[in-house]
């Protein structure tokens, strides 16, 4: 779960060093980074909120709270911090930089192939009723998939159009 995660980090290291190396107070102070900062702690709050879930649940398939709106909640929210992350990294540096969002998405690649490998895993484990739930129940994001495009591929749809929402209203 972690490997996606570090990929991002060491891309972000790679294009924005100086962003990285910011001083604290702008980062966690800084009005103009406020957008930016917001979407990285609603991330971060869906990760903890699934982390707990998971951590309670009595090792059956989790239906309930962040898992009744989407299959993979960690995932979801380790995608919302870092793209918050991201639009911090754009908004202190006043420009898009391309490779902010490419190391994103490269991040996403991996969570929703991830995840993919997951859902197999969990379908032979636990079968029809994973089955039941995987019918009901979005894949990364909280969004109905046109049943005809594979979820995998209809995430990372998703994922494109929000870096490209980026690009043009940063």
């Amino acid at each position: 779960m972690i490997f996606p995660l570090i990929i991002y980090v060491s891309g972000m290291i790679w294009s924005h060093s100086e962003f990285v190396a910011a001083q604290i107070d702008l980062l966690f102070i800084s009005e103009r980074l406020i957008f930016g900062r917001i979407v990285a702690v609603t991330g971060f709050m869906i990760l903890l909120g699934a982390c707990v879930q998971l951590l309670r649940g009595d090792g059956g398939v989790i239906t309930t709270g962040f898992y009744s709106l989407v299959r993979h909640p960690q995932y979801l929210g380790i995608s919302v911090m870092t793209l918050g992350v991201s639009v911090m990294c754009i908004q202190y540096t006043g420009s898009v930089d391309l490779r902010v969002l490419c190391v994103w998405l490269i991040q996403m690649l991996g969570y929703v192939l991830l995840a993919a490998y997951e859902e197999r895993h969990l379908l032979n484990e636990y079968g029809r009723e994973y089955h039941h739930y995987r019918q009901r129940v979005p894949f990364i994001f909280p969004c109905p998939c046109v049943m005809r495009i594979p979820e995998p591929l209809a995430s990372m749809l998703i994922a494109l159009i929000i870096a490209f929402l980026i690009t043009f209203l940063a």
